[in-house]
């Protein structure tokens, strides 16, 4: 049940912030993350942990398995099946990435340089 409520609440933040233009990444690193969810969530606190990540903000997104964004289609759309996000610390060569915000790939205009 306490799972329920963490991963209702991670995507109740997740969709207050998913209208974020790609454009607006501008404090941090774009990614494709495999999971995003809040740093107190049991998972990711249980991963946090023992690779001594100490977070005070239980509330900050936290991705984790991130690649770069890649471009696609001669860089008019970039592509992501999973979770596009902008992320401002990345740790572990992005398997670890804190502070993220979800951004928008719907409006390939809005893409920028990435």
């Amino acid at each position: 049940m306490k799972f329920g409520l963490a991963f209702s609440a991670v995507f109740g933040l997740l969709a207050a912030a998913a209208s974020t233009p790609l454009s607006q990444c501008n404090t941090g690193s774009r990614k494709c993350c495999k999971n995003v969810e809040a740093a107190g969530s049991s998972p990711i606190s249980a991963l946090l942990k023992p690779l001594n990540i100490v977070l005070d903000d239980p509330t900050v997104i936290v991705g984790l398995g991130c690649t770069p964004l890649k471009l696609v289609g001669g860089g008019k759309g970039a592509d992501c099946a999973q979770h596009a996000v902008c992320c401002k610390e990345v740790k572990f060569n992005g398997v670890v990435n804190v502070g993220c915000t979800p951004i928008s790939l719907q409006d390939p205009s809005q893409l920028g340089s990435i």
